[in-house]
């Protein structure tokens, strides 16, 4: 029984690297940040966090090898639209809580309707990608794609909080 449970660990873990390498591609250009410094990936905390969230999914999940074969190709997809659709949201010109006190009423109302498109754009990708998820998954397990997702999102929200409230020590 134990030898079974280490040769799924082993290959979900094989599987998950080989899923990482592929999807996430590192940026080998070189950049400096204001501090002056080099930095020879740019993208290397997105990465790690995309990682982790790989790594959390398919935890929350409990993915067998073939379930992760099946799903993530379907997941790195939704997720791309997803993310286009962000960017195009964000485009299209989100307004701040200045810019809101000087709309008039037609701008206003216009806005109002854009952000009811956008919400339902969002909400069309996942019906659409609901549907791919369950040929793949189980639904029980399509339900905790979605506790999972929201689980990931509040602790990063809580890193993020306990980051800014506990700075880290500049070093020199």
């Amino acid at each position: 029984m134990k030898t079974n449970i280490a040769k799924i660990t082993a290959t979900s873990l094989a599987l998950l690297l080989a899923l990482l390498m592929q999807t996430n591609p590192v940026n080998a250009q070189q950049t400096w940040h204001k501090s002056g410094k080099q930095n020879s990936q740019p993208g290397a905390k997105h990465e790690k966090m995309e990682a982790q969230h790989v790594a959390f999914i398919t935890q929350k999940l409990a993915l067998t090898p073939e379930e992760a074969q099946a799903f993530w190709p379907v997941y790195n997809e939704y997720d791309a639209k997803r993310d286009e659709l962000r960017k195009s949201f964000r485009e299209s010109g989100g307004l701040n809580k200045a810019e809101n006190e000087t709309l008039t009423e037609a701008q206003a109302s216009k806005v109002l309707d854009d952000q009811i498109i956008e919400a339902q754009k969002f909400l069309d990708l996942r019906k659409e990608y609901h549907a791919k998820f369950k040929s793949v998954l189980p639904a029980v397990k399509v339900l905790k794609l979605y506790d999972a997702e929201r689980d990931f999102q509040k602790m990063l929200m809580d890193k993020m909080r306990q980051h800014k409230s506990n700075p880290p020590m500049d070093k020199k």
